[in-house]
């Protein structure tokens, strides 16, 4: 049975940090101390049988949807409440993304497909067939008009998200590709690999090439700056290292956590850098700093996948149990949004 446990504790900081060398933005008005942070687990929603691999939020905000070994995808209110059960993959579902606007919702599966949902009531719009095997990550193009999956078939599909036509394979060399995301002008792809290399595919003029290889361990997440600067990637290595796009030149590595990082994400405002990782617990870094302003602890497993939510100021994080964490970071006079239409 479904349902929502309030949490009141607040996260059990650690001090650590990195040397921030990267060219960025000019830095906040006051640069944040150590661990200064303070992040709220405000729910525990609970129903998914297996362990919770990918959660996504629609870009309003109002919905939150996770993916999990159960085979199913669910969308919650943020309230907690649940809308939907979405069902039809017939293997574990590895990654979901909203479209920019909030109308399609695409999940990948070991199963082989990818399957395209309305964003809002989970009715299936399309069932994506192509891969010759499971599809790991999924990411939807600026404008919604394509959707980019990755495979264990060592391709990356370019599909019509209108049609559901396949318009474009490339294939990376021979392993899976574990993880995918684009640059913010559409002319770069960039893939995380199982030989733990990062590798960049110029997809217009004006893209780049690079293949990246520093991690001693599979990559398993990568996420492209809100400025359209940084690449971060997340290995198995226990580390996440920062590359610039254009060069591919290595900005910094660091040491995230005490064991695998399995996912990575930028804030939209491009402040914070959070990750989760097999440790059981999710760190959030200043950018600008460089500092790890908060441990987030709350998961009894490994923690699969995060998100931020559009205000920067929520995060959304599932776990190995099948749990979904949400979590709010505190501001002055600030109150959680919770929507339920």
């Amino acid at each position: 049975m479904e349902n929502v446990t309030p949490q009141q504790s607040e996260s059990e900081a650690v001090s650590d940090g990195y040397e921030a060398t990267v060219e960025r933005q000019p830095p906040l008005s006051q640069t944040p101390t150590p661990d200064s942070e303070t992040w709220r687990l405000t729910y525990t929603l609970t129903g998914h049988e297996r362990w919770v691999r990918s959660v996504a939020v629609s870009p309003n905000g109002h919905i939150i949807a996770s993916g999990s070994g159960d085979k199913t995808i669910r969308l919650w209110n943020t309230s907690g409440e649940l809308r939907r059960v979405l069902t039809g993959h017939t293997a574990w579902v590895r990654a979901i993304a909203f479209s920019p606007d909030g109308g399609t919702l695409a999940s990948a599966s070991n199963d082989g497909t990818v399957r395209l949902w309305d964003g809002r009531l989970g009715a299936l719009k399309a069932v994506l067939k192509g891969h010759s095997a499971g599809v790991r990550c999924v990411v939807f193009s600026r404008s919604g008009q394509h959707l980019l999956t990755g495979g264990e078939d060592n391709t990356v599909r370019i599909w019509r998200t209108d049609s559901g036509e396949a318009v474009g394979t490339i294939r990376c060399a021979d392993h899976w590709v574990r993880a995918i995301a684009l640059s913010r002008d559409g002319k770069t792809l960039i893939t995380g690999c199982q030989d733990q290399t990062v590798r960049f595919y110029a997809l217009k003029p004006g893209g780049f090439d690079h293949c990246l290889a520093h991690h001693q361990g599979e990559v398993q997440s990568v996420a492209v700056s809100p400025n359209g600067w940084l690449v971060a990637s997340a290995s198995s290595d226990n580390t996440v290292i920062f590359w610039k796009l254009n060069s591919g030149r290595l900005i910094t590595q660091f040491k995230a956590h005490s064991g695998p990082v399995n996912c990575v994400s930028f804030s939209p405002d491009g402040q914070r850098l959070v990750t989760a990782s097999s440790d059981k617990t999710l760190r959030v870094w200043h950018i600008d700093s460089g500092q790890r302003v908060a441990t987030l602890q709350g998961h009894p497993g490994w923690v699969w996948s995060v998100a931020f939510m559009p205000d920067s100021y929520g995060l959304v994080s599932g776990g190995w149990q099948g749990e979904v964490n949400l979590w709010q970071r505190s501001q002055p006079g600030a109150q959680l949004d919770l929507q339920t239409d």
